[in-house]
């Protein structure tokens, strides 16, 4: 939002100059003078795009600050997946050169038959016109058989990425926390959020290794999910069960090391160690490096002691859906 004037008719004319010259016609209805933001109209691909056919195409333009905007593009496919393209400068000739070199394409892929959706920012270089540009990825979307998952990257680097599994029609059968966290270090164990579930994902390094390894993480993640859900929920624990333990064990390190911690103190009290040698100088600070080191870290360990990893005795991940599936056979060998 910003206080300045809302923008006047000569502004716009002049604003979308480059962008009418490459075909992208200013929306005056569904843009908002006021907030000082340009919608344009959509473009719909054919099939010689290089996207999905009947995906659409469209163009909006924030003023940010005095002399910076953000120009996004949004791509929607005809089946409802959508993803955005993100940059920000001074000069909207370059801004959206940026944009238009990157394909279409490059935000869709398809795993094990689920489209991934894929968003990103584009980020110079540098400060001169011109410069390279970093493609950092900001958001992903899949929308599996049952389960929807969202993934938002934070711009600071070393925070985790967040998951979240969102059901769509029907409640799953609740789903084991560590159905993602098996896969290995990089992914934490899932939490109740509502009717939804949240999770981690470990996100270390600089752009653009960092969103390449996110990129591949997210393409396991969501083939492991494909194939999970469509078999019975035993399967998983079957496929997965020295994974799961693995799980446990990482869980209860924490509470494990303070423990440790506790009981070395204990034998500590009962040590004669003389007060002047570095050994007692050294367990004097300890507290306190230990203290600065658990804030320091961008998660804060859980103190917890899980029950060990079981098989599931349900039938299906979604018991409503199979109910209603059942129904329908008997009600067909009926007619």
């Amino acid at each position: 939002m910003t206080d300045r004037r809302p923008l006047t008719h000569h502004e716009i004319l002049r604003l979308i100059e480059p962008f009418t010259r490459r075909n992208h016609h200013v929306d005056l209805a569904a843009s908002d003078r006021a907030e000082r933001r340009l919608l344009f109209k959509p473009i719909v691909h054919g099939a010689d795009a290089d996207v999905f056919e009947g995906a659409s195409e469209g163009l909006t333009l924030e003023d940010l600050r005095p002399n910076v905007w953000r120009l996004i593009r949004t791509v929607t496919l005809a089946t409802g997946e959508t993803a955005k393209l993100a940059t920000e400068g001074s000069d909207l000739g370059d801004l959206l050169d940026r944009i238009e070199a990157v394909s279409l394409g490059t935000h869709f892929i398809e795993v094990g038959g689920v489209v991934l959706a894929r968003s990103y920012r584009l980020e110079p270089t540098a400060r001169t016109l011109g410069a390279p540009v970093v493609m950092a990825l900001t958001a992903a979307e899949a929308r599996l058989d049952g389960l929807t998952l969202k993934m938002k990257l934070s711009t600071a680097q070393g925070y985790p990425a967040e998951i979240e599994l969102l059901p769509q029609a029907d409640q799953p059968h609740d789903l084991p926390d560590d159905i993602l966290a098996a896969l290995g270090w990089d992914w934490r164990v899932l939490r109740r959020r509502g009717t939804g579930w949240i999770g981690t994902l470990r996100a270390p390094g600089r752009e653009p290794e960092r969103s390449k390894r996110i990129e591949t993480a997210l393409e396991v993640g969501v083939a492991h999910l494909t194939r999970t859900l469509a078999e019975p929920p035993r399967r998983f624990h079957e496929r997965f069960v020295r994974a799961r333990w693995l799980v446990l064990i990482r869980r209860m390190t924490p509470a494990l090391g303070l423990a440790a911690l506790l009981a070395g103190s204990v034998a500590l009290a009962f040590a004669d160690i003389p007060s002047d040698t570095p050994l007692a100088r050294f367990l004097l600070a300890l507290p306190g490096f230990m203290f600065y080191g658990i804030f320091g870290l961008r998660e804060l360990p859980r103190l917890e002691v899980p029950a060990p990893p079981r098989p599931s005795s349900a039938p299906s991940w979604f018991p409503l859906r199979a109910s209603r599936e059942a129904q329908h056979v008997v009600s067909v060998q009926n007619a």
